[in-house]
């Protein structure tokens, strides 16, 4: 790998929005040298592999190429040594690193997206994190417990589940609902977001699972924490734009709607990589039978699978570039294409699983060894489709249901991924 990339201080692709920004909706991300990064470590991430998969978090050596990159800071504000690149440079990071191990880009796209979400806290809480080293990562998840207000802040205590890439981070933002304070309602977001360093939280390593198994999802258990007012964040406030975080970061990255930044900053980009990654395998497998003639079946399961990619590709960029056009002045996107973009996100990963199941049928007997990666990259795929973010059934009802419904009385039912006051956001 070569040297970490220099904290971006100055320029970022946001001070030319036309260009480059133009060069991702086409597919060309030459002018990106963390796209370029991602494609070398590709390679290494495929020799790793298979002693990867025997492990319950990411490899270290695996971590320390990341931070060499600068992949964890993609997100993160400029004004904490971050990059604050478009969402669509990052997502293709995370995909391409999908390629070569799911695991890996499903760890990215979680801390990534955290740094992101830190920008939005108060400064103190970004300068407690940060101002010492900028490479510090930060953890989750965001399913609340109940915290007690007290004098200057808040009393925490719980057990939060899935915490991905949990052992190499310093920091967590652990979800919460106020004791004797109004609530979302039903779903795994509470009302706040609380910040708490390693030493308040212990690490539980029950993460004993079949698919995504790398990812180190561990528990996190906090007893009696202190938590001060400067560490907390609400979900009001990052939708209604009064985060305090904002006075200081106020780049074009801080202005797009933040969940649709957040909701596809993991698993789409993973699926997609995933599948990409289990197809260039299938199709090198295939080859190195130097068999004559073409097996029709493996051709079309192929050619479904690669056009497939491209076109969920295609289409979320475009989505990025529309809520990127609003925030540089242009047309207004409503909230019914909020409500598709999030429906067309959370259903990639579930058609990405059925068209990985196809490549592995037609892999045949000899591809079900564990000494090939297809069963790794199925049962990976197959994971990364659970996570509640990916419930489409419940995102075709918030945007088609209106439309539906001719009386006017349509009301979206709790859907287990945000509160009713952010769902538009």
């Amino acid at each position: 790998m070569t040297e970490t990339l220099a904290p971006r201080t100055t320029s970022s692709v946001w001070d030319d929005p036309i260009g480059r920004i133009h060069e991702f909706l086409v597919g060309d991300f030459t002018s990106s040298p963390l796209v370029q990064r991602a494609r070398d470590l590709v390679p290494t991430l495929k020799e790793r592999a298979a002693r990867q998969a025997q492990q319950d978090r990411i490899l270290p050596e695996t971590i320390e190429d990341m931070q060499r990159a600068g992949f964890f800071q993609m997100l993160q504000p400029r004004s904490h040594g971050g990059y604050e690149l478009s969402p669509i440079e990052s997502f293709e990071v995370t995909s391409i690193l999908a390629e070569g191990d799911p695991s890996v880009g499903w760890v990215l796209g979680v801390i990534g997206i955290h740094h992101f979400h830190l920008g939005f806290f108060d400064e103190r809480a970004q300068a407690d994190v940060w101002s010492t080293d900028h490479t510090t990562l930060v953890s989750s998840p965001y399913a609340p417990q109940t915290a007690k207000r007290v004098d200057g802040g808040y009393l925490l205590s719980g057990r939060w589940s899935f915490s991905s890439g949990s052992d190499y981070c310093e920091w967590a933002l652990l979800g919460a609902n106020v004791e004797g304070e109004p609530t979302p309602g039903p779903g795994p977001l509470g009302s706040h977001v609380l910040l708490l360093p390693r030493t308040d939280y212990e690490i539980v390593h029950n993460w004993d699972v079949s698919g995504l198994r790398a990812t180190g999802s561990n528990d996190i258990v906090v007893e009696n924490a202190f938590v001060p007012d400067h560490r907390s964040l609400t979900w009001n406030e990052v939708h209604d734009g009064t985060a305090p975080g904002l006075a200081l970061n106020d780049g074009l990255l801080f202005k797009l709607p933040f969940f649709q930044v957040f909701s596809r900053a993991t698993q789409a980009p993973t699926a997609l990589g995933a599948l990409k990654g289990m197809a260039d395998a299938l199709a090198d497998f295939i080859r190195s039978k130097g068999r004559k003639g073409v097996d029709p079946a493996a051709a079309l399961a192929l050619a479904e699978a690669y056009s497939f990619i491209s076109e969920a590709k295609g289409r979320l960029y475009a989505n990025y570039g529309a809520v990127i056009a609003e925030a540089t002045g242009g047309a207004a996107v409503s909230p019914e294409r909020l409500e598709e973009f999030r429906f067309q996100s959370a259903y990639i990963p579930a058609r990405a699983a059925r068209y990985g199941t196809e490549l592995y049928r037609v892999a045949g007997g000899t591809g079900i060894y564990n000494t090939r990666p297809f069963g790794r990259y199925l049962t990976d795929l197959m994971a990364t489709q659970t996570h509640a973010i990916n419930n489409f059934q419940a995102r075709a009802m918030d945007w088609m249901g209106p439309l539906l419904d001719t009386t006017g009385s349509f009301v979206s039912k709790p859907d287990g991924v945000v509160p009713n006051a952010i769902r538009r956001s």
